[in-house]
């Protein structure tokens, strides 16, 4: 056998055993992966009425987080967990919890709650602190999403970030959109993006738009309208991440948003697509997989569709390509993390299971088989060396399945380096996030340069509950 073979053919068996070792080595010394009995938080009896955790629906690839409660349920009997899924609109889970959490129900033990949330709901007392809690091995500011006034009272169950999907192949081909690693890897600015997009409408092809996005009035909108602002270089508060919408910058720059989907950079083509502005991530993906546009902005899962074979069968492209991703410009921080309501009466077992949903082989699957982005780095450095060692990612070709995710090293990049940014920690963000896109989303609907006015006071009213 030949000596680079050899050393292919060992480093792989060098990362299974010691995947092998951390999953052995989690299952029988698993306090604290399943549930560790600290004497100092002993389980309360939890009767015939199983924990409840309310999480948004099971998205993830082979229903792994419902694997995850299943696993949870094998260990421990007598302490069982019943996994309630709300709609997966995130207004609709809100209301939810929200009701739950106001009514004081003591049957609701853990919420899974969207990260802006978290701040409002802390500050109305309705989470249990987290008391000495473990934080060791969580990525920085997914966890830091969790923490209030300073104080703890959630732990990241999973994470996400906007990212850039792009055509990719060896070699730049502006006329089909295609674009070289490379070429990607240095977009990391509006302007950035901008000018690659230009420089793709300006030839002969059939694109309509120069990105797809999530503009619909959702909280997809106020998620992409933020990152562009971002991705512009807005001043945002120290602390909060707020923006002054009241100022010149905003508003010049939401101004500017508007003249992106209207007014054509060449006869036809926008440099956003005009229909983002009714589409949800499920309609943008459609559109960039039917060839609309060679960009796309959307979240890590998104990676699994898209490197399905033949998942570009619609697109009108004479040449072959790939899906590449980078980091999304001014890429905003979203995911998932879980917390104990302060009105639960098994806290102690509540947070134990949160523990174990968090831990380190539970990120591993829902990494892994569940295509969700982790909260830890384990399970993307574990997917870097595969693909250093020559192991093929998954989606590479139409047999490879079951492999790295080609993507680990992007997402990674865009959970830790500059970005990602956040939306504004205020108590009432929600109101704040249905204000901002009731009051700018038909404005940004009807021409190049809406009337701004009134918008920093409406929002401000917002805030304030008024």
């Amino acid at each position: 056998m030949p000596e680079k073979k050899l050393r292919r053919k060992m480093a792989r068996r060098t990362v299974l055993e010691a995947i092998g070792g951390f999953v052995a080595a989690g299952a029988i010394g698993g306090a604290y992966l399943l549930g560790e009995r600290d004497p100092d938080r002993e389980w309360e009896e939890v009767g015939d009425r199983p924990l409840q955790l309310w999480a948004s629906r099971d998205a993830t690839a082979n229903g792994q987080r419902r694997l995850l409660i299943d696993q949870w349920n094998a260990w421990h009997g007598a302490h069982p967990v019943e996994m309630v899924e709300l709609p997966p609109i995130a207004d609709l889970q809100y209301s939810a919890i929200h009701a739950a959490l106001q009514a004081e129900d003591q049957d609701v033990d853990i919420v899974d709650l969207d990260v802006p949330w978290i701040a409002e709901f802390a500050a109305a007392g309705r989470l249990e602190a987290v008391d000495d809690p473990d934080t060791d091995g969580f990525l920085k500011r997914p966890l830091e999403a969790g923490r209030f006034d300073g104080e703890l009272y959630a732990l990241p169950f999973n994470t996400n970030v906007g990212m850039l999907y792009y055509r990719r192949g060896g070699e730049t081909d502006l006329a089909n959109g295609i674009l070289t690693p490379a070429d990607a890897e240095r977009l990391r600015t509006w302007d950035d993006l901008a000018d690659a997009i230009g420089g793709i409408l300006a030839e002969e092809n059939a694109f309509e738009g120069g990105i797809a996005m999530q503009l619909a009035s959702y909280e997809g909108f106020t998620v992409n309208v933020w990152e562009y602002l971002l991705a512009n270089g807005i001043e945002v508060e120290d602390g909060t991440g707020m923006i002054d919408f009241g100022g010149r910058e905003a508003h010049g720059l939401l101004r500017d948003l508007a003249r992106d989907l209207h007014e054509e950079v060449q006869p036809g083509k926008y440099l956003i697509l005009p229909e983002a502005l009714q589409h949800n991530e499920d309609e943008s993906l459609a559109a960039f997989q039917a060839g609309r546009t060679p960009f796309l902005r959307h979240w890590p899962q998104a990676v699994r569709t898209l490197e399905q074979c033949g998942a570009f069968a619609a697109a009108a492209s004479p040449v072959a390509f790939e899906v590449g991703v980078v980091p999304m410009p001014g890429g905003v921080l979203g995911g998932g993390s879980l917390a104990v309501s302060a009105y639960s009466k098994r806290k102690n077992v509540s947070r134990a299971l949160i523990e174990f949903l968090t831990g380190p082989t539970s990120q591993q699957l829902l990494f892994e088989r569940g295509g969700f982005a982790a909260t830890r780095p384990e399970p993307y450095f574990d997917a870097i060396a595969q693909l250093r060692n020559g192991i093929p990612a998954a989606g590479s070709d139409c047999e490879s399945v079951g492999g790295p995710r080609s993507e680990a090293a992007a997402m990674y990049a865009a959970l830790t380096g500059e970005g990602p940014g956040q939306r504004p920690e205020v108590r009432r963000y929600t109101q704040f996030s249905r204000a901002f896109r009731d009051e700018l989303h038909p404005k940004l609907g009807q021409d190049a340069s809406p009337d701004l006015d009134g918008l920093a006071s409406l929002l401000d009213k917002a805030i304030e509950g008024k």
